[in-house]
């Protein structure tokens, strides 16, 4: 069954470190622990609102700046977890909100400006770069992984962009072979580099193409498309196409094991995966970035405004839109999935989970509202279900 923004959880492993306050010099060996990755439906009522140490929210229409804090100090509730940030716009005004901790250790408050793992949403950033390539006539959907990549994968040569952005390759996907798990986390080799070809050597033989099947895999190989096209690296690509463009300073693939500004993963009594490597999730799911970031990204996809995380761009300078937003919405989503709310509204969207971190970007078909959500807990449930009641608000 394909996997869809609002029903399931995309990027999962189990990163659960030991020690309470992690080194990224000397970072602790992670634990096994079971993790939820099937689908998580989205709860149709708000939980009750208890007190928690909150950031002052922007400004915007009177009450409106205190709602959204509501819904940031309610899903510290459901969520059981340290810190929320919630971010909204809506033709072209924002408002944003944080609670509790990003780091609960410190009793470091919270603040809209903290760094998160976006994990999966970083696939609509792959997409992204992928159908500009294909809009500058350097790439084809229909171009196979036997022209691109040859040989990349064993019996995967027919397999074409289109199925691997879509999830219909048949690619297996490497997060859930038991063997990168021994590596990576009996292993210990949650901090050292994992190339992606040799990531892509877990999961097993490639199955029957042309069937829906969520696969992280799909989206390495996307990465290594972006590389083999342009020469340059994935982390080279998305900052000249993306994050530069659209002046999204906060977001990038981190080479540091805890990027600055970061907020702490908590995964039930310990640290999630706040010191690990990147190269583990790659171009499917290795960003940093914040909630305004990610906003201002999904709004200049969607909506054809932008301003920079929520600030207005510099005099003179003109609003820039990424035109690759009608291509995703290619065959029902290409790096991200449509979904209808239980109000109506129909929204594209992408939810994503690493150990410790999850967090849901949405938009609306046309583009007016976009709503972003991150936890530093692994309750992308109750991030999905945030979202939901922002956008039908």
């Amino acid at each position: 069954m394909r996997a869809t923004g609002l029903g399931a959880i995309s990027l999962v492993i189990a990163l659960t470190a030991c020690a309470p306050a992690p080194d990224a010099a000397s970072p602790p060996r992670p634990s096994r622990t079971s993790s939820p990755t099937g689908p998580v439906p989205v709860p149709t009522s708000s939980s009750q609102t208890s007190p928690v140490p909150t950031s002052s929210a922007t400004p915007g229409p009177p009450g409106s700046a205190s709602a959204i804090q509501r819904v940031a100090d309610d899903l510290l509730v459901a969520a059981g977890s340290p810190g929320a940030v919630v971010h909204v716009r809506d033709g072209g005004r924002v408002e944003e909100a944080a609670a509790g901790f990003a780091d609960p250790a410190t009793r470091t408050p919270m603040r809209v400006g903290h760094r998160f793992r976006i994990a999966s949403i970083t696939k609509t950033f792959t997409a992204t770069i992928v159908l500009q390539l294909v809009r500058e006539r350097r790439l084809a959907l229909r171009d196979t992984l036997g022209k691109l990549l040859p040989g990349v994968l064993p019996g995967a040569d027919r397999v074409t962009v289109e199925q691997l952005l879509t999830h219909t390759s048949g690619i297996p996907d490497y997060l859930t072979d038991s063997r990168f798990m021994d590596a990576v986390v009996d292993g210990g080799m949650h901090t050292r580099d994992w190339p992606p070809r040799e990531l892509l050597g877990y999961g097993g033989s490639p199955g029957k193409s042309g069937v829906n099947s969520y696969s992280n895999g799909n989206f390495i190989l996307l990465g290594l498309i972006i590389e083999k096209v342009t020469g340059q690296s994935y982390a080279e690509a998305l900052r000249e196409r993306v994050t530069e463009p659209l002046r999204l300073r906060d977001t990038e693939l981190p080479r540091d094991l805890r990027p600055p500004g970061l907020a702490t993963g908590r995964q039930g009594d310990g640290p999630g995966a706040t010191v690990v490597n990147s190269s583990i999730f790659w171009s499917a799911g290795g960003l940093v970035s914040t909630a305004g970031d990610v906003g201002a990204f999904y709004e200049a996809l969607f909506g054809g405004r932008r301003a920079a995380s929520g600030r207005e761009p510099a005099k003179g300078s003109a609003p820039k839109r990424l035109p690759e937003g009608a291509a995703l919405k290619r065959a029902g989503g290409l790096g991200v999935f449509a979904d209808r709310l239980p109000c109506g509204t129909r929204v594209w969207n992408h939810s994503g989970m690493i150990y410790g971190y999850s967090g849901i970007a949405m938009s609306s078909e046309d583009g007016r509202r976009q709503v972003v959500v991150q936890l530093n807990s692994p309750a992308a449930g109750q991030a999905i279900a945030a979202a939901g009641r922002l956008m039908c608000q």
